[in-house]
């Protein structure tokens, strides 16, 4: 049961107890920025997106101990987004995913699907049965199979880029 977060990568890390009232991001009901289009059609929201190639949110999982350290643009697939305000997103696939948590009052489109980009730092966080309960609510699933603790990667987030589908 307690894989009801789906795209919550289960892993056997320590991590700290998340709080919703103090994450940033996390928020309901806050306007965010309005996003800033550039010729290619990628949608930025938040700070500016540092230059470089993204590292595939796959091999952040894979090699959590080598990106838990400093701060990493990251890419993947949006898997999920918060459907009541936009205010985080899941990037990756299965249990090879992490929740994106954007700082700065950043939300995105609750339709948001494709590709994204973000820069921030990757934790791992011990979620308590009412903060899992919440996340699974705001993802438009049943809370009420969420029983105990479970553990996510967890991707605090500054800059966001949204890349159109192809």
């Amino acid at each position: 049961m307690k894989r009801i977060l789906m795209t919550a990568l289960i892993v056997g890390l320590a991590g700290g107890t998340a709080t919703l009232a103090h994450e940033p991001g996390h928020e309901h009901g806050q306007p965010g920025p309005q996003a800033k289009v550039d010729a290619h059609g990628n949608a930025s929201y938040g700070q500016p997106m540092p230059a470089g190639a993204a590292i595939p949110v796959t091999e952040a999982i894979a090699h959590s101990d080598k990106y838990l350290v400093g701060t990493h643009k990251i890419g993947g697939r949006i898997a999920k987004v918060c459907q009541n305000a936009g205010c985080w997103m899941v990037l990756g696939e299965g249990e090879k995913s992490a929740r994106v948590m954007f700082t700065d009052n950043v939300v995105i489109p609750v339709d948001a699907t494709g590709e994204a980009e973000v820069y921030g730092t990757l934790s791992v966080k011990v979620l308590d049965e009412a903060t899992a309960k919440h996340l699974a609510e705001d993802a438009g699933l049943d809370p009420s199979k969420v029983v105990g603790e479970s553990k996510e990667v967890r991707i605090s987030a500054s800059s966001v880029v949204l890349k159109p589908l192809t």
